[in-house]
């Protein structure tokens, strides 16, 4: 049950791409929820009300500044697109709450309430709840946004490479050609370029998957794909695709987008490569 619960949130997860759109979403979703249904006993029948309502929007907007955009461009390795997970979207959303609702707190209790003794312990559980159960609202639609403009993108982007599959001719190499691929022991591998499918990260060691006859099987070196990227240099068949695959371009049957990214499809190959966004034109120019 664990390692399926740590599966799920190890997978991809699509990046907001338009965070200042998140902001604004999220602060006249608050002031819609505020002004028109009213909740947790706030009433807007007055022009104090009226500036306390300002104060909980200048208020939102501040708190999902500092989650989309601000936390975004400091913690650049932790927002990685590349690495960019479900569970570390849950973790963001989880903290976008948490400040949320120390800012309504604090934004109540010292400006509205003006610290008034009764404020707890009722009113600061109030103003809790009211932070989680009205913030789970922008948040629920931003992530759908999200996902469908991932979604979007996706197909549009596998459709354009598919139609380029369609079209290219396949680099080759001469008949006698072989390539030696060496790992920091002794064992290496000696194979024609074109019988190589692809070459997958796994720690301190790589997995050089290849045709042998009819059957696809691999090679394990120690060794980095930094390295074999390096060795593979010269041969235009190889691009990086991720930062753990290189693939055999010729070997691409099709490819798939959805929300968390893209797959490639090999002949002959059950495994789906990913592709990530880094490496996504670096592919495109490659195929054309």
């Amino acid at each position: 049950m664990q390692s399926k619960i740590s599966k799920y949130l190890s997978q991809p997860a699509p990046v907001n791409e338009r965070p200042w759109l998140s902001v604004l979403l999220c602060v006249g979703i608050v002031i819609f929820i505020l002004a028109i249904f009213e909740p947790f006993n706030f009433k807007l029948n007055s022009l104090g009300q009226v500036w306390v309502l300002v104060g909980f929007a200048v208020l939102t907007m501040f708190v999902t500044t500092i989650a989309f955009v601000l936390f975004p461009k400091i913690f650049k390795r932790f927002y990685n697109p590349d690495k960019w997970t479900i569970g570390k979207s849950l973790l963001n959303n989880v903290f976008f709450l948490i400040i949320m609702g120390i800012g309504v707190v604090c934004y109540d209790y010292f400006i509205v309430m003006k610290q008034l003794p009764e404020y707890f312990p009722m009113g600061f559980l109030v103003d809790l709840f009211a932070a989680l159960t009205i913030g789970i609202v922008p948040l629920s639609i931003i992530t759908i946004i999200t996902q469908n403009s991932a979604l979007k993108r996706n197909l549009n982007s596998s459709k354009e490479i598919n139609q380029i599959l369609s079209e290219r001719i396949k680099t080759s190499t001469k008949e006698d050609d072989l390539i030696s691929l060496n790992g920091s022991t002794k064992e290496s591998i000696s194979i024609k370029p074109e019988d190589i499918l692809y070459i997958e990260s796994e720690g301190n060691y790589v997995n050089v998957h290849y045709r042998q006859g009819d059957k696809a099987t691999y090679k394990q070196l120690r060794s980095t794909i930094k390295q074999m990227e390096e060795s593979l240099k010269n041969y235009s068949m190889f691009i990086r695709c991720h930062r753990a695959f290189i693939v055999n371009i010729n070997h691409i049957s099709s490819t798939q987008g959805n929300a968390q990214g893209y797959q490639l499809t090999l002949s002959n190959v059950h495994q789906e490569i990913p592709v990530s966004r880094t490496y996504l034109k670096n592919l495109k120019d490659a195929l054309h």
